[in-house]
């Protein structure tokens, strides 16, 4: 996990496996960045290989805390795999998500796709 921190966003990188293991850290992490005043999350999740129910857990808390600090939570480039489990989940509306166009990150409006 990196962060990178412009108050009041900052964004976190995110790679590997995200699991029972992992997850705990990862939503101390991400919880204590809207703590010290981060409330809008941009979530680098390109590196992440898989992610389980754990994780998606430490993500829909952390996005809930956000939009209550008045802020919210996107992912930025999620896998193929990690999108086609937020859209069975039905969790687009809680989970937006950007997509890379060239340089830079575009919001979609469905995590469904290629």
């Amino acid at each position: 996990m990196t962060a990178v921190s412009d108050p009041p966003s900052v964004t976190v990188v995110l790679d590997g496996e995200i699991d029972i293991a992992t997850s705990p850290a990862i939503r101390r992490f991400l919880m204590a960045a809207i703590s010290g005043g981060n409330v809008h999350l941009a979530v680098d999740m390109s590196g992440v290989t898989f992610i389980d129910a754990s994780g998606i857990n430490a993500l829909v808390a952390t996005a809930n805390r956000a939009r209550q600090a008045g802020g919210g939570l996107s992912l930025l480039a999620p896998s193929r795999q990690v999108r086609r489990l937020l859209d069975i989940l039905h969790l687009n509306a809680i989970l937006s998500a950007a997509q890379r166009s060239g340089g830079s990150f575009v919001a979609t409006s469905s995590l469904a796709g290629p």
